[in-house]
């Protein structure tokens, strides 16, 4: 499995609509698929109006979407999560004068032989007084500056039961918990800075653009290492563990992890 995987912007086709998939069941990820995915000015989703059988979130990275969701439509900058449910009717176009560039997840990932979309017109919009929020706005007045903390912006308290998602800001030269590990896939998609990873016997220096997959049961930690520059990444856990288990975080050595020697 190759956990660590960057954007390959040299692939994205010239002025179109384009998704990259960085992580699948292909690449040894069954809990759901993540893409990340660049809509030039006046492009939209090819598909048009259409529903997916599973979630699908974006996080809007640089640039403006108009999304609409249902019956609603939502113009929305960086640094704002899109949720749209399974099932419900939905695109997305750029109305902007600059590409915008979005991470996407469709989470569970839908089992295979299942259609990934299915295109729908307006008679299959159904009004109705949802007080679901569709869009959630990182608010970076929440992080602590100077110690390793998370802004949690969708998970099963506020309405999505598939994952948790949250943004981590590291400040330079703090680290992350001890070497550990989860009983849940964790996926990291960075933002900007520079994180130090270890993963099981591996060190990684991962940047921005770059998905990191660290399957349940992986040992790993990171860290900041810059002395000037925050690093800012998103945060997954797939599934969310159940309410009430506190061990999120399971501390292990690698000779516990990995056997003796």
């Amino acid at each position: 499995m190759q956990y660590v995987r960057s954007v390959d912007f040299s692939a994205f086709p010239a002025g179109a609509f384009h998704s990259q998939r960085l992580a699948d069941t292909s690449t040894g990820l069954d809990s759901c698929l993540c893409l990340s995915t660049r809509v030039p000015p006046g492009k939209g989703t090819t598909s048009g109006l259409h529903t997916h059988p599973s979630d699908q979130l974006y996080y809007v990275l640089t640039g403006t979407m108009h999304a609409r969701v249902g019956e609603r439509t939502y113009v929305v900058g960086p640094g704002n999560l899109v949720i749209i449910p399974a099932g419900t009717p939905h695109w997305n176009w750029n109305e902007g004068a600059e590409d915008e560039l979005h991470f996407e997840l469709i989470v569970p990932a839908p089992p295979a032989g299942t259609p990934l979309v299915t295109p729908v017109d307006d008679s299959s919009v159904i009004s109705h007084g949802s007080t679901f929020e569709v869009v959630r706005h990182l608010d970076e007045s929440r992080f602590d500056c100077e110690k390793f903390s998370q802004v949690v912006l969708a998970d099963r308290s506020s309405g999505l039961n598939t994952l948790s998602l949250g943004v981590f800001r590291v400040p330079p030269g703090v680290q992350g918990p001890v070497l550990h590990m989860h009983r849940f896939d964790q996926i990291y998609y960075m933002i900007s800075g520079t994180m130090e990873l270890e993963l099981g016997f591996q060190r990684y220096t991962v940047g921005p653009h770059t998905l990191v997959t660290i399957p349940a049961g992986m040992p790993h930690r990171n860290w900041n290492a810059s002395t000037s520059e925050p690093e800012y990444h998103l945060n997954l856990r797939v599934p969310e563990p159940a309410s009430g288990d506190s061990a999120w975080d399971v501390p292990v050595t690698l000779g516990e992890a990995w056997g003796p020697g």
